[in-house]
């Protein structure tokens, strides 16, 4: 019984120890809870980014799924940084990251160009529609492509999109204090762990 225990929190520990250090990918941790991922290191106005994600969550709420991940640098790639500036082959590495919790479309907006991803789907209609539309110059002018294509894309789907308010889009999305909450996370659940553990083995004890 004790060494069940032991196993469990061993692999508990080590899980979420390695949810804490998931920089390999900084977008696929964050696009498991959001729709949008903005650049960790690019100031973006206030009102650029609730645009975007008013864009976006109109297009869900409306029935087009799918998630955007503006990547500015190769910073904002972590260990996969050999994938920078190749849009359309990060957008199959990072559908594939997120498959277990999202399998609906993925697009890509990087300084040159578009990558878009849709599991178990063709591309190629989609890739026809970005293809009409520019990148623009800078974080805002990537930004301002990205509202676009997503109006477009759900246009071609019979989809009008209907922006709708981002509660908190007014605040930045920032990298570093999203991995300091994971980190924090993973020491409160490597405490708790070893708690119980203790007290487990205590009630063992004769």
């Amino acid at each position: 019984m004790k060494r069940a225990v032991l196993v469990l929190v061993v692999l508990a520990v080590c899980a979420t120890a390695g949810t804490a250090r998931a920089d390999g990918d900084p977008a696929s941790d964050y696009l498991l809870g959001t729709q949008v991922f903005l650049p960790f290191d690019v100031k973006l106005p206030a009102a650029k980014q609730q645009e975007l994600i008013s864009v976006v969550r109109g297009a869900n709420k409306s029935g087009y799924k799918i998630r955007v991940a503006l990547i500015g640098s190769a910073y904002d790639l972590g260990a996969v940084a050999s994938l920078w500036r190749k849009p359309r082959p990060y957008a199959r590495f990072l559908a594939a990251e997120i498959q277990f919790i999202y399998k609906q479309r993925l697009l890509i907006v990087m300084p040159n160009g578009f990558g878009f991803n849709w599991e178990k789907h063709s591309s190629s209609k989609e890739y026809a529609v970005l293809s009409t539309i520019p990148i623009g110059t800078g974080a805002v002018g990537m930004l301002d492509s990205a509202v676009s294509a997503v109006r477009k894309l759900a246009a071609t789907s019979g989809v009008k999109v209907a922006p709708t308010r981002a509660v908190g889009a007014g605040r930045k999305s920032s990298g570093f204090a999203h991995r300091r909450a994971l980190i924090v996370v993973a020491v409160i659940a490597g405490l708790a762990l070893a708690v119980l553990l203790r007290l487990a083995l205590r009630r063992k004890i004769p």
